[in-house]
């Protein structure tokens, strides 16, 4: 089975991740061994050969201590009881390590105590200075060499216990170390086969299809042979390229015919075309020509209307005038009838004031006549005080007050009177200056409505002038719309035909860009060898 060119690019990261996963698995296996072993030797053989050389030396010390006890009598008994102590927690303490030899320790741990049981029988004979002693000591001898061996046995293999072990990690790593190696020094090999193998499936196939396809670019020679034997993306695109190749084939000599139609086309299409532009270009300078011509219409029949126009304003405010004017009269004809009216009035009023200013006259005439007989009356009602004495005098002063004010009375009397007579006599002034100014009213009224009269004849005449002008301000304008509707279709006409020539050179341009990239099809053409 062909394998696909993404799986030939997968070959090579493949092979790479699976090496890189057995260097790993190797290392983490043999470096999770070489970390179980350093363990140990960490946490229990170096610490029991430490634990067991301290026991064998302490051990020595002790026995050493005795004989020194039984020779010179120098070491006391609570010395030897604490190394005793310190020596039994040693023993305990090594027996407690998983890697010293538990039966052997507890048996070490019997003879320890069978030797101080002993030992203690020697001590004790020293201190009483017993000859014994020395006896008892050359005793203890075995029991010393008894427990001496033993400790040497144990030391002695904590110590090979330990050696393996270090043996065992220095083994290890070599191990781990060579693996290593070998799974790199492999998998530099298969890369490089992988490597070579992908250059020879792909690059080189790959290589040829773009050298073949830059000739083709390049020289434009569609005849060039195409390996196609890949059976991968490669070869898809290599007998793509070769279909493509053989389809184009066949472009080059249709597309000479059709560029040669399609010359001959464009050449009868560039005389009609050139043809057409002379053309339009001579109606469009008639055109041209109208168009001024009706411009120069429209500006004169434009002025005719606004001097109509200017005709009929004056006569609208002429009219306008007249029918103010007449208004203006009638109104001032009703109101001099008003004020005739209200003269009228006014002298009946002032007629009647007069009257009214006799009557009061009048009045005042029994006003004095009452006041004169008010004085008399005071003047007699004191002299009937002045006889009546004493009893009289607040009368007199009545009297007194009666006739002061009937004085007062008196002269308000006289005052008053004068006054009317003051007033009688400019009511008959004013009288008089009504009836003359109703005279020459009722004259003015007279020519007012003649005016009138007059100025209503005016401003018919005004109408009938101002109807004429409108009349003919609507003719003119009629003509001026007409004439400017005229205009705007010429204006029209003269725009599409200014169009019609600019879509016509257009075209002859379009037809000599035509021709142009026929000229580049032609020798686009030529440029394929089949």
């Amino acid at each position: 089975m062909a394998m696909r060119l993404k799986q030939k690019m997968m070959v090579l990261p493949t092979v790479a991740a699976a090496f890189l996963v057995a260097i790993v698995a190797v290392t983490v296996v043999l470096g999770s061994r070489t970390r179980s072993a350093s363990e140990r030797i960490g946490s229990s053989l170096a610490p029991s050969v430490s634990q067991a050389q301290t026991a064998r030396a302490g051990f020595a010390a002790l026995h050493q201590d005795v004989g020194d006890a039984v020779a010179l009598n120098a070491v006391k008994q609570e010395t030897l009881d604490a190394q005793v102590v310190e020596l039994q927690k040693g023993l305990t303490a090594l027996r407690a390590y998983p890697d010293v030899d538990g039966p052997k320790v507890e048996a070490l741990q019997g003879a320890f105590t069978r030797y101080w049981k002993e030992a203690s029988q020697v001590v004790a004979l020293a201190a009483r200075n017993d000859a014994a002693a020395e006896a008892a000591l050359a005793k203890l001898e075995p029991a010393y060499r008894t427990m001496h061996d033993g400790l040497e046995s144990v030391t002695a293999q904590q110590e090979a216990s330990q050696r393996e072990t270090f043996m065992e990690v220095s083994s290890l790593h070599g191990t781990t170390l060579t693996w290593v190696l070998v799974l790199a020094v492999a998998c530099i090999v298969v890369l490089a086969v992988a490597t070579v193998w992908l250059l020879r499936e792909v690059t080189t196939p790959l290589a040829r299809l773009t050298a073949t396809a830059t000739r083709i670019v390049r020289e434009g020679d569609l005849s060039l042979a195409i390996d196609t034997s890949a059976q991968d993306e490669v070869g898809e695109l290599a007998r793509s390229i070769q279909s493509l190749m053989t389809r184009l084939g066949s472009v080059p000599n249709t597309l000479h015919s059709v560029v040669t139609e399609l010359t001959a086309a464009a050449a009868r299409l560039n005389a009609a075309s050139h043809e057409q532009l002379n053309f339009l270009t001579s109606q469009s300078r008639s055109l041209t020509e109208a168009s001024s011509t009706i411009a120069e219409i429209a500006q004169t029949s434009g002025m005719a209307a606004s001097r109509a126009e200017m005709v009929l304003k004056v006569a609208a405010q002429a009219d306008a005038y007249s029918a103010s004017g007449q208004v203006s009269i009638e109104r001032s004809a009703e109101g001099l009838q008003q004020i005739r009216a209200r003269v009228g009035a006014l002298v009946g009023s002032i007629g009647v004031l007069s009257e009214q200013a006799v009557h009061a006259g009048e009045i005042i005439g029994s006003v004095k006549d009452l006041a004169d007989q008010s004085n008399v009356l005071a003047l007699n009602a004191a002299i009937e005080a002045a006889r009546a004495g004493e009893e009289g005098r607040g009368f007199a002063v009545v009297a007194k007050e009666m006739r002061a004010l009937s004085s007062q009375s008196l002269q308000s009397t006289q005052r008053i009177g004068k006054i009317l007579l003051e007033i009688n006599q400019a009511i008959r002034e004013t009288v008089g200056i009504a009836e003359e100014d109703s005279q020459k009213m009722e004259e003015g009224i007279e020519q007012v409505l003649s005016s009138a009269t007059t100025l209503k004849d005016i401003t018919q005449v005004v109408q009938e002038s101002s109807q004429a002008a409108r009349q003919i301000v609507a003719s003119v304008t009629q003509q001026n719309a007409g004439i400017t509707q005229m205009t705007e279709v010429v204006t029209q006409l003269s725009e599409m035909m200014s169009d019609v020539v600019m879509a016509t050179s257009n075209a002859e341009q379009a037809v000599g860009q035509i021709n142009t990239s026929l000229g580049k099809l032609q020798e686009l053409s030529t440029t394929f060898r089949v």
